[in-house]
């Protein structure tokens, strides 16, 4: 889905990409103020700006040397995509224009601020900076207008090589900071402008982003009426109606708690049919086109990791779907069209009680347990002792969980997102299984009568 350019929506963009880049200016003048690096792609003016002043040269100033590195990145672009560059690329110098501009600025508003003493207060200077970068970058990127040259250049790799954005973003980034680096060694015989400041922003502006975007992406999109690649994927398919012969139940459970064994009895029970891993990776594949290999391993990705937080760092900037966003889009696709097609049937994980909350004939179950009860269980169920049993829990569900908030934004496992949540600490199966039926019948015979009263009620 395309964002509406109405002349109201496009000043509301307009003053959101604004504001986003002078926040960005003013996290450029403090980690200029800190002595120990700016962020990559502002290395290079940083290093140039204090050649100058150490040459006693004060009527150039930072904005500017940045404008004019930002049109070279621009250049560079036309290089790489020549006949492939398209008119509105040239908007790029606008963009640089307009963030020197905002440097300077914010030079001068910043300027009653004291110079940093020793290098704890230069520290605190540098660490002030990261969640005002990624601050200013979620609010730029929000407004979805014109890219900045070095994503620009980042772009045009990608398009020409053929190698996935993060992976040009780091030989980029990587790239200009050498430079950086020569530009000081050949001047100072010593880093100056680039240090290790740059490494520290590079590596902790992705993780510290995630929050911000949770925070105050979705409000300022709404506002200016703009939508995430992401959720226009998450938003193809039409409501479902209710329909008093179907029934689909999406079960999540703790690990050893015995979840999946209880939803699989209940399956047979019902006659359903059972949406395990295996099947549903199986159509995710198939949907998503992806490698069979990342889709089959994209729970084991070390979404804590540095390279996973630049890489979504990098993938956001670009306003685009990374390869995770494209598994969770298919993965959406997949799962409303087995609640479309099937009769009755119980999908196991996959985020289902998330992408299926608003489809009427869908029951959503958590298991749980007592961590004595789910460690006795795994010991006994996988023939392991109690510290592997407490170690497999601890992985799983915290793997589970992050997968699930990551792309949800919901906590796994919380009461209020289901429409049943039962602990087999004190149950056998036997026991625990007429329990969930009895109460899916319940919830079945309560739809069918608000339905029968709401036709009821139409008819008059």
């Amino acid at each position: 889905m395309k964002s509406k350019l109405l002349p109201v929506n496009l000043i509301k963009r307009l003053i959101v990409f604004c504001v986003g880049q002078f926040i960005l200016a003013v996290s450029v003048v403090l980690a200029a103020r800190s002595a120990l690096g700016a962020s990559p792609t502002t290395a290079i003016p940083n290093v140039i700006y204090n050649i100058l002043l150490s040459k006693g040269i004060t009527n150039i100033g930072l904005g500017m040397l940045t404008t004019g590195v930002y049109i070279i990145f621009m250049l560079v672009q036309l290089l790489l995509l020549r006949k492939d560059f398209k008119p509105y690329m040239l908007l790029e110098i606008v963009v640089s224009l307009l963030f020197g501009y905002f440097i300077s600025a914010a030079q001068a508003l910043l300027a009653p601020l004291p110079d940093p003493v020793g290098y704890a207060g230069r520290l605190v200077y540098l660490i002030v900076c990261i969640p005002i970068v990624a601050l200013g970058v979620v609010v730029y990127v929000s407004a979805q207008l014109v890219s900045a040259p070095a994503e620009g250049v980042t772009a045009a790799m990608s398009a020409k090589i053929g190698w996935p954005i993060p992976k040009c973003k780091l030989i980029f980034d990587s790239t200009v900071v050498v430079i950086a680096a020569v530009i000081s060694l050949l001047f100072f015989r010593g880093l100056s402008g680039v240090r290790e400041g740059t490494i520290i922003l590079a590596l902790l502006v992705g993780p510290v982003m995630k929050p911000i975007i949770s925070l105050i992406q979705k409000p300022l999109m709404e506002f200016c009426g703009t939508q995430t690649k992401r959720a226009a994927a998450m938003a193809q398919a039409e409501a479902a109606a209710f329909d008093p012969g179907k029934l689909i139940i999406t079960v999540d459970w703790e690990f050893g708690s015995g979840g999946d064994l209880l939803a699989r009895d209940l399956a047979e029970k019902l006659g359903a049919k059972v949406y395990s891993n295996d099947e549903i990776v199986g159509m995710e594949i198939e949907e998503s086109g992806l490698p069979e290999r990342f889709v089959t391993e994209h729970e084991k990705l070390m979404r804590h990791s540095a390279v996973y937080d630049y890489s979504t760092y990098a993938y956001m900037i670009q306003q685009d779907l990374d390869p995770l966003d494209e598994l969770y889009a298919a993965q959406v696709r997949v799962l409303r069209r087995i609640a479309q097609e099937e009769k009755c049937a119980v999908i196991l994980g996959h985020c289902g009680n998330y992408i299926l909350r608003d489809d009427p004939n869908c029951f959503k179950l958590f298991i749980h347990a007592a961590r004595s009860a789910r460690v006795a269980r795994s010991e006994a169920r996988h023939n392991i002792s109690g510290e592997e049993a407490e170690k497999a829990m601890h992985a799983t569900n915290r793997s589970r969980s992050k997968y699930h908030q990551d792309f949800t934004g919901e906590m796994w496992g919380q009461a209020r997102y289901y429409d049943m949540t039962i602990s087999t600490t004190g149950f056998t199966k036997p026991n625990s299984l007429p329990l969930v039926l009895d109460a899916v019948e319940r919830w079945k015979a309560g739809k069918s009568a608000v339905q029968v009263s709401s036709d009821t009620a139409k008819k008059q």
